[in-house]
């Protein structure tokens, strides 16, 4: 991957936020491309496939021999496409798998946000507060999804905002509530600052029940009390669209082939083997054939594999070879801090995940699952295994679609540890063996249908292999390459 493909990706983003986050508002002109080109040091071709881009997103229009003006007034979510798809009615049911997926997503991505606020870090919230009037019901919402935004971009990580944008809260079209609700609801986010700047508990602050807004009768959200809400937003496109949407498209190729690369270095795959037919991969990696097919070119290019027509594709190098393949750096630590945001995700959000799987899974899903871990840890390559079982295990049980979509691209994208040269040792380590032990008993809790130690072992697993990775990664000098591939201070500065 050359240095302008990542670059474009970078720009593109940054101007993205700032228009999404109402820093731009509507009506604005951009720089000029020379302006922009200066500001990101980079070329011209670079600005203009951005500008693209962003004028693809609804987000950005030109006029000949004007300079780009955005077009995009922010609500709290992202715009809706022409496409007349995006503006089906939802029904309760749609409604509520929204809302339970953005209470087991947002709640503890915010509560993350807000306690990484320090000193003048509350001077854009409180300015966001204090513009919201309660006798300007519409626009006194719109600045709420503002305000929350600005913790889940507080967390500097580009996977979580993009995540988020995508659920789309801001498009729905909220109920406006009584006068009371607002001015309670603003006092609330008042006492809400204060609370975490006196380092307390955000629990202790009260907030009455919104699921009203929604058109839901409570927090059980089961009926729409004979409503119906217009979503104009992303969340009604099919899951595997959405995971799509989420995901850039280098990142889907590259971490097909890069994926492979990485199971002939564990020995997964050998010289002479051969691959899976298009189809069963493009299942596997949830990816289109032709998003297989440009990976594998990718591969054939580099020497790895070998097409025969009408016979398949086979695996043309062997582990030692493997070695002398030259892989971009900048590919690599593009890789590397998609994996590292994703752990963050997980560790964030894992263990409210991981109690409402508990009360779906059945016993013999969880024998099942006990038995899995146990066979895979014997085996002579599958043994570093535990956690992606464990992950994998999770999402199939997820109940809510949408959030099944986003823990489905955190599944892809933590595969991508077995991807990197040198991340994964061929010997069984102390640190496997630790991690198999806790997932085992973080089965054991499945199987004695003991939600609540069950999510919190869940947390414990993947906090320390968020641990381990971290670690091989500065070992490996990984790391800072890593974190020099987007700046998240950008997302919120």
């Amino acid at each position: 991957m050359k240095n302008d493909v990542v670059m474009y990706e970078k720009v593109y983003q940054i101007l993205k936020n700032k228009i999404m986050s109402g820093l731009l508002t509507k009506g604005t002109k951009l720089p000029s491309r020379a302006n922009l080109c200066q500001e990101f040091q980079t070329s011209e071709k670079t600005i203009r496939r951005a500008l693209k881009m962003l004028i693809e997103e609804g987000l950005v229009e030109t006029e000949q021999r004007k300079r780009p003006m955005v077009s995009y007034a922010y609500t709290g979510g992202l715009p809706a496409p022409a496409d007349s798809r995006f503006h089906r009615m939802a029904h309760a049911a749609s409604i509520n798998d929204i809302i339970k997926t953005g209470i087991l997503l947002c709640y503890p991505i915010n509560e993350r946000g807000l306690r990484l606020c320090r000193g003048k870090d509350w001077d854009i919230p409180k300015a966001i507060v204090e513009k919201m009037d309660p006798q300007k019901p519409a626009e006194f919402w719109n600045l709420s999804n503002r305000f929350w935004r600005f913790f889940i971009c507080r967390t500097e990580n580009d996977l979580i905002v993009r995540i988020v944008d995508h659920l789309g809260f801001g498009g729905l079209e909220l109920l406006p509530g009584t006068f009371e609700l607002r001015k309670n609801y603003r006092t609330g986010l008042e006492n809400l600052m204060q609370t975490m700047k006196d380092g307390d508990e955000p629990e202790r602050v009260h907030f009455d029940e919104l699921f009203v807004l929604y058109g839901l009768p409570s927090e059980n959200g089961e009926e729409l009390s004979g409503r119906q809400l217009e979503v104009k937003s992303s969340l009604q496109i099919e899951a595997k669209e959405l995971e799509h949407q989420i995901s850039k498209a280098q990142e889907r190729y590259s971490s097909v082939y890069l994926d492979i690369i990485g199971l002939i270095a564990m020995g997964r795959y050998r010289l002479g083997d051969r691959l899976p037919p298009y189809q069963e991969m493009s299942k596997y990696y949830c990816v289109s054939i032709d998003t297989i097919s440009k990976a594998i070119s990718i591969l054939q290019r580099l020497g790895v594999v070998t097409a025969v027509r009408g016979r398949g594709t086979f695996i043309a190098i062997n582990q030692d070879d493997l070695k002398k393949i030259q892989i971009d750096p900048e590919l690599i630590a593009c890789h590397v801090r998609r994996f590292v945001d994703s752990m963050e995700l997980l560790s964030m959000t894992i263990e409210g995940v991981a109690a409402h799987v508990a009360a779906h899974v059945l016993q013999e899903d969880a024998r099942w699952l006990s038995n899995e871990l146990n066979r895979l840890w014997k085996d002579g390559y599958m043994y570093q295994s535990s956690p992606s079982v464990l992950l994998d295990f999770l999402v199939e049980h997820i109940q809510y679609d949408t959030l099944q979509a986003v823990y489905r691209v955190v599944q892809s994208n933590y595969r991508i540890e077995r991807s990197i040269p040198k991340l994964i040792d061929r010997k069984k380590t102390p640190g496997d063996y630790k991690l198999f032990q806790m997932s085992m008993e973080a089965a054991n809790y499945l199987m004695k249908s003991d939600p609540a130690h069950y999510a919190k072992k869940m947390k414990e697993v993947f906090d320390y292999t968020r641990h381990m990775a971290v670690s091989a990664c500065k070992r490996q000098g990984y790391w800072e390459a890593a974190m020099k591939v987007y700046d998240g201070t950008m997302l919120w500065k």
